[in-house]
């Protein structure tokens, strides 16, 4: 009796933690099927399995869009990775407006190259990268189902010139 007792504790102590991992808002994760999936390369995805995201909703709206931030960690501190700024269109079409790389150092957020947009531009992505991490928020989203073809989004991007396709 006292074994099957264990086995049960043993069972829900480990499904507990796998029920608690919130899924990604939809709009989140739809962005990151652009990020990885879209005709630019944005994310490398190759020998992930999944990845860490994060997002901060925007409150500028520009001709009925509103916008997200959306930052892909490439280190498991949730220091390092990269930031887009991703404007929703309508239902389901994603335009990424802009991206850049950083790290968080312990003189504050650095980007190894600056992002376009210059100086303004720069202290936006770092305000909202600020904001992101106070919020202590992650989602983890499976590569193989970020890669699944969904026909119901559409991808664009409105730096084309400065981006080469992958496809």
């Amino acid at each position: 009796m006292n074994r099957y007792l264990a086995l049960l504790l043993l069972l829900v102590s480990i499904a507990v933690p796998l029920s608690a991992q919130e899924r990604a808002p939809v709009a989140l994760f739809e962005s990151a099927q652009c990020l990885v999936n879209g005709k630019y390369l944005w994310v490398d995805v190759k020998d992930q399995k999944e990845l860490q995201l994060a997002y901060s909703a925007d409150p500028k709206t520009f001709g009925g869009a509103s916008y997200i931030y959306v930052i892909v960690f490439s280190s498991p501190k949730h220091d390092q990775g990269k930031i887009f700024d991703v404007r929703i269109k309508d239902h389901h079409t994603y335009s990424i407006e802009n991206n850049a790389i950083f790290a968080v150092t312990s003189n504050g957020i650095t980007f190894p190259e600056p992002p376009l947009g210059g100086t303004w531009r720069q202290t936006q992505l770092t305000g909202s990268i600020q904001q992101i991490l106070r919020h202590h928020k992650w989602y983890e989203a499976q590569v193989k189902a970020l890669l699944k073809p969904n026909s119901h989004i559409r991808c664009e991007t409105n730096v084309e010139d400065i981006v080469k396709p992958d496809k």
